[in-house]
């Protein structure tokens, strides 16, 4: 019998469930049942803890004696015009777009991690800079 409760990552990012095996702990991945929304105005940190604090309770409301896990990332560029945020890219234009965009640039990465099991709840944000030079054969690559 297992003396500890079920640990549930409420994500289905590969590099997620990648990050947690490094742990070897028995865990299961699940979707989290929520919609990943945009507010307008919400600073990228703000947004990334909101979004790991609402896919761990989505998860926990449905399996409330597990230790659920949720995380979210959010890429942000600092411009003249002000925050603009990273999003997954899409198709091959894009990205090539949006790396060529974050060549010579600083690039914000803001990580949000929530650890919940029942009403009780940890967070951490951790936010990174990225400073990268992109060559032309780079990015075509």
């Amino acid at each position: 019998m297992n003396a500890f409760p079920p640990i549930l990552l409420a994500s289905t990012s590969p590099h997620r469930r990648l990050l947690l095996e490094r742990l070897q702990l028995p865990f299961a991945a699940l979707s989290p049942p929520m919609e990943e929304t945009v507010l307008a105005g919400e600073a990228p940190a703000a947004r990334a803890l909101r979004l790991a604090r609402a896919k761990a309770a989505s998860v926990a409301v449905q399996h409330p004696a597990a230790i659920v896990i949720g995380s979210d990332q959010v890429a942000s560029l600092a411009g003249p015009q002000g925050i603009t945020l990273l999003h997954k890219p899409g198709n091959r234009e894009n990205c090539r777009a949006q790396l060529a965009a974050m060549s010579g640039r600083m690039v914000r990465f803001d990580t949000a991690v929530a650890v919940r099991q029942g009403e009780a709840e940890l967070t951490h944000l951790e936010p990174t800079l990225v400073h990268q030079r992109i060559t032309a054969e780079q990015l075509e690559r």
